[in-house]
């Protein structure tokens, strides 16, 4: 497969004759071209998937416009495709950009009932949900094509009338077909909804808006929606680096915070590992001097100590020699 990008961006506008671009042998050439790019056939995307969340979703009828935005319309060639698009630099395959499905998705939070209807919550702070997703580290990468049905591109036509009196002229563009899969790549955390539970949201709002251009008229929409598993390998490197990002959170800390953290701040809990000879004996007496710090605070625990508050009180007055 040729790169669709440079395809459509690059080797679409060589051979032509500048000098006389609505003479007969642009035109052709054009549609050439045109049918060129639609008839390609795909390998699809296989690089590593980015963030924590991911999921697929699929194209309907009629299909999906991306860019249209980009210039690439040249004046006077008939069966040109007048539209822009949007491919991935690299692969060449269509790709929608990050940016505008995390703007897709912030549209929704302007109207605030249709979210808590979404999330069938009547009181939820839509606003500080909005805010949590969009301002403070949630990141929405790029959706990637990761297979097709049959064609992954296809031409269509748009026919605006200038006027009523007149027959409309065919204007051409290039559209992802029907059943083409794009994966969506999240890095999501929890906080007001779960990972998962924003995850089933952005899958409904875009169930309902689409993407792309024309979503007025039936482009753009997806439909089944699919969450994609991790892999062994994804597993395996988030604990990798969870527990890099543990150690380092841990390094920072003394031997006696490094034990409090290690039980919670139980301080029954770190007696008992005292006790059980579960930490080390040179720390007993720092360690005992920091949980009396803690149980003096609390008269029931010190003051006025009873049964087994009494006991773990008198137990750490013997460490401390009092």
């Amino acid at each position: 497969m040729s790169n669709l990008g440079w395809l459509f961006y690059k080797d679409y506008f060589k051979g032509l004759d500048y000098t006389n671009l609505a003479s007969e042998q642009n035109s052709q050439l054009i549609k050439e071209k045109v049918q060129t790019l639609i008839t390609q056939t795909a390998t699809f995307d296989s690089s590593e998937m980015l963030g924590n969340i991911h999921f697929k979703a699929t194209t309907t009828y009629p299909g999906l416009i991306l860019g249209s935005g980009n210039a690439h319309e040249l004046p006077s060639i008939e069966g040109q495709a007048i539209l822009g698009f949007s491919f991935d630099y690299t692969s060449g395959l269509p790709v929608i950009a990050g940016s505008s499905i995390k703007g897709v998705l912030r549209s929704a939070f302007k109207h605030r009932e249709y979210i808590q209807e979404l999330l069938n919550d009547e009181k939820i702070d839509v606003k500080a949900l909005e805010t949590e997703i969009f301002d403070n580290g949630d990141i929405f990468f790029d959706a990637v094509v990761v297979g097709a049905g049959t064609n992954l591109l296809g031409d269509d036509y748009l026919a605006p009338h200038k006027d009523a009196l007149e027959d409309p002229i065919p204007l051409r563009f290039i559209k992802v077909m029907p059943n083409v899969t794009f994966r969506f790549d999240f890095e999501l955390s929890d906080g007001i909804l779960s990972k998962s539970e924003k995850e089933t949201l952005f899958q409904k709002i875009l169930s309902d808006l689409g993407l792309g251009a024309k979503t007025n008229v039936g482009y753009g929409k997806f439909s089944d929606f699919k969450a994609i598993a991790k892999t062994k390998e994804e597993i395996a490197k988030e604990e990798a680096l969870k527990a890099e990002k543990e150690e380092e959170r841990l390094s920072k800390l003394s031997p006696l915070d490094r034990i409090f953290d290690k039980y919670e701040n139980n301080i029954p809990n770190i007696i008992n590992a005292m006790q059980a000879n579960e930490i080390e004996e040179v720390l007993f007496k720092e360690l005992a001097e920091k949980i009396k710090t803690e149980l003096v605070k609390k008269p029931k625990e010190w003051d006025k100590a009873k049964q087994k508050a009494l006991k773990r009180k008198e137990y750490i007055q013997t460490i401390l020699g009092e």
